[in-house]
């Protein structure tokens, strides 16, 4: 008798089954590895604007040549956007908004004024830190926080806690 070399239905649906078990899995790590990144970024796009606001008035970079007294630059945040500000006379004028990517804010604890007074002298922050909050990985609520120090150090730290 000839014994047949095909493999039977059932052992079809058994490897097509750990085979979407395996593949499921794997979309559920990238989904949740896409938000982390997504996170980060978006932390480094405040420090990028940080850093400018930091450099353009310690330069005494003016935004408006017609300005006298010339206060700073500012970054405002808020729970959804941040804003860079150029001030003249103690006036701020918004120089560019920046929105928050989906499932990204800033905690309350972050949110308020960053002045940078000309030529960083007599720095006084209101907040020393900021925590950006991803609500999208895996229904867990993670953070990255920026610190600025009472001199103006801006400081990422990138390792994802809870919150």
């Amino acid at each position: 008798m000839k014994k047949n070399s095909g493999f039977t239905i059932i052992e079809l649906l058994v490897v097509i089954s750990i085979m979407v078990l395996f593949i499921g899995a794997t979309l559920a790590q990238y989904n949740n590895y896409t938000q982390q990144l997504k996170l980060k970024n978006e932390a480094k796009k405040l420090v990028d604007v940080i850093e400018l606001a930091k450099k353009k008035a310690l330069t005494s970079d003016l935004q408006d040549k017609n300005c006298i007294s010339f206060t700073g630059y500012r970054i405002t945040t808020s729970a959804g956007a941040y804003s860079l500000l150029f001030g003249c006379n103690a006036v701020y004028t918004l120089i560019q908004n920046y929105n928050l990517s989906t499932n990204i804010t800033i905690t309350a604890s972050g949110r308020g004024n960053f002045d940078f007074p000309p030529l960083m002298q007599n720095i006084n922050f209101n907040i020393n830190s900021i925590q950006i909050k991803n609500t999208g990985i895996n229904g867990n609520n993670q953070c990255v926080t920026i610190s600025v120090s009472p001199i103006g150090i801006v400081d990422l730290n990138e390792t994802l806690i809870n919150c």
